[in-house]
């Protein structure tokens, strides 16, 4: 894939793991009907055989290479193997014990061991994490009433960003770089946003910091103790969080799209957030042990309690408010096929993985791809997973309850989200973000801004659903400062006067289009300029187009940049620097001149259009100086 389309691939993957939480409670399910993905036409299988031409069949039609299932049922794992490529070049196919890497399912295994640790009596998941890591750099503005605990790491309501760039991929480091120095890396990604157990944002560092607690506590290294308590009992002997040259030989070969190469096995930074490479046999055994509540016949795993309770957000305002649904300690719940679902997905260079089972602990499946071009093959196998598994049971009663006009009408409004999960695009979100609820007749109407709108129907006095989801998944709540949220996963959306934000956004993204015309500009202007006065303001105009210049900079630079050189110092996020440092001066200078082609006589157009675009400069500099943009450089942020 050439570096122009990883740049967009990677642009587009950061506004769309801002906005994917708000629609989905699996980091990368998109299994869930709930979303309305298309039925392809996909059957329901009767038999293993069936099912395996039927994701073979998928297979072709999106251009993903293998994928590794395992088939679960509470008596032990029904089938696990391959279809399709392993190795598109030496043509090996996927088999059962072919490894791939898990990505965020990693968090499960961080999260289970430190419900562990409070199991042995050895940790309190509501202790502040300065008690226990002092040394671990981090800014909490709230620290004095309302610390970071344990529970806010698993739960993702600590406050903190996600990865900033220099922190993702590790290209020059010891891939065991020790933890505490992955988290002195870059402490900055640990700003704590707002009040810590109220919003809940995906953070991986959150998750780097979970696997050094292990490490402290245990005085031992976090893959060593997971390997111990976890991975031995249940039978995951080649399963790891370390990736070395030997382990290299049981993966499978990544991909970014149909046709390109193989992606190299990158090292990462935040090991314990992400770094877990394992097989669809080896994952199908964790199913198998998470459907027996915790234990299989020759060992307990987790007691059945502190399982349960991984499965259930409790720090957050959502879960406050009633909500039991959402994502949980390194478990999250969403909707497939009508079945509640619990589980996880993760997604690394070149491979996609997930794996869920179902509430009613009956069945279970593991989907491992690799390629990360089409979500819409994680969709369509997960469905007929699901389909396949649960072939002679009817999905659970959808919960609905009726509310007078009125209990309907308080929850009118706009709303506007505000818990950005990556802050470097933040100031995009917010441009483009937003959301209005209306009362029917029945329930809620949504319309966003962008995207399609839906009904919420209600649960309870203030928990709703959409209408293929099993259960409640959003709530209508009060935050600290009496104002109306509406929240639940990974969406947390304040009510405000719609007025107030079109005030910015209006401006904003009308004066992102004009700031750009002087380039367009230029080409009348050079057609004129033989019959023009020689002095006719060209220092004007060349300012006028330093400012297009100044946006185009950044955008060009993001649109070229692949995503592993994000990190870095290059030509590309140099380009970003530069011109998000030109765009201030740009704006001084279409100020200075277009003052002056005023009190010079220029001709009236040049003057008003002058002036507009420079006033246009100024509107675009305050925004990106508002969320830190100015002289913003990736390399270091």
């Amino acid at each position: 894939m050439s570096r122009r389309s990883r740049g967009q691939e990677y642009f587009i993957k950061l506004l769309l793991n801002s906005w994917s939480p708000v629609l989905l409670l699996f980091a990368l399910t998109a299994s869930s009907s709930v979303l309305g993905a298309q039925d392809m036409g996909d059957p329901s299988p009767q038999t293993v055989a069936e099912f395996r031409a039927a994701v073979q069949q998928v297979l072709d039609d999106t251009g993903v290479p293998g994928a590794g299932i395992a088939l679960v049922r509470q008596a032990g794992v029904e089938w696990a193997g391959g279809v399709g490529l392993a190795d598109r070049d030496r043509r090996s196919p996927v088999t059962g014990d072919t490894h791939f890497r898990a990505g965020s399912i990693s968090k499960t295994f961080v999260a289970m061991a430190l419900v562990q640790l409070s199991e042995d009596g050895d940790l309190d998941l509501d202790t502040p994490i300065a008690e226990i890591a002092p040394e671990v750099p981090f800014n909490n503005p709230w620290e004095a009433g309302h610390p970071v605990r344990v529970i806010h790491l698993l739960q993702h309501t600590a406050g903190f960003d996600d990865m900033h760039f220099n922190e993702k991929y590790n290209l020059a480091d010891a891939p065991d770089l020790p933890l505490l120095d992955v988290l002195r890396r870059n402490p900055r990604s640990r700003e704590v946003r707002w009040r810590p157990g109220t919003r809940v944002s995906y953070s991986n560092p959150g998750y780097g910091l979970a696997g050094y607690l292990i490490e402290k506590i245990t005085g031992r290294p976090y893959e060593d103790f997971i390997a111990e308590r976890i991975f031995t009992p249940i039978g995951m002997t080649t399963s790891s969080f370390r990736l070395t040259r030997a382990d290299e030989a049981l993966l499978a070969k990544g991909y970014r799209d149909r046709t390109g190469p193989a992606v190299p096995h990158t090292q990462i930074y935040l090991r314990p957030a992400g770094n877990l490479h394992s097989s669809p046999v080896e994952l199908g055994r964790f199913i198998h042990v998470l459907l027996n509540w915790g234990e299989n016949a020759e060992h307990l795993v987790i007691d059945p309690e502190y399982l349960s309770n991984m499965e259930h957000p409790r720090s957050s305002l959502a879960s406050e408010a009633g909500l039991r649904v959402g994502y949980g300690s390194g478990i999250a719940a969403a909707t497939t096929e009508g079945f509640p679902m619990l589980g996880h997905g993760g997604g690394i260079d070149g491979f996609s993985s997930l794996y869920a089972y179902s509430a009613a602990r009956d069945v279970g499946y593991v989907v491992m791809l690799n390629s990360t071009h089409s979500p819409d093959a994680m969709r369509r196998v997960s469905r007929l997973a699901v389909r396949y598994l649960k072939a002679d049971v009817e999905p659970p009663a959808r919960p609905t309850v009726a509310l007078p006009a009125a209990a309907l009408q308080q929850f009118e409004g706009y709303y506007h989200p505000a818990n950005p999960r990556n802050q470097a695009m933040a100031f995009i979100e917010w441009l483009v973000a937003g959301t209005t609820v209306s009362a029917t007749s029945t329930g809620l109407h949504v319309e966003p801004l962008l995207g399609n709108s839906a009904d919420l129907i209600p649960v309870a006095r203030n928990q709703f659903r959409v209408e293929a989801e099993a259960e409640a998944t959003r709530v209508f709540a009060t935050d600290e400062f009496g104002g109306m949220v509406l929240t639940g996963g990974f969406l947390y959306s304040e009510r405000r006067p719609r007025w107030h934000v079109e005030l910015v956004r209006g401006p904003v993204l009308l004066s992102s289009v004009i700031a750009l015309t002087p380039l367009v500009m230029l080409v009348p202007w050079l057609i004129n300029a033989k019959r023009a006065d020689p002095l006719t303001f060209w220092w004007t105009k060349s300012a006028l187009m330093l400012g297009g210049l100044a946006w185009l900079l950044p955008v060009a630079g993001i649109m070229n940049v692949s995503d592993i050189s994000l990190g870095e110092l290059n030509a590309w996020t140099g380009m970003m620097f530069l011109g998000t440092l030109l765009q201030p001066a740009a704006t001084a200078l279409s100020l200075f001149f277009a003052v002056d082609a005023w009190r010079r006589g220029a001709e009236p157009w040049l003057r008003t259009y002058t002036l507009g675009v420079a006033l246009c400069s100024c509107v675009l500099t305050a925004y990106l100086a508002a969320w830190g943009m100015i002289a913003f450089r990736p390399w270091a942020f």
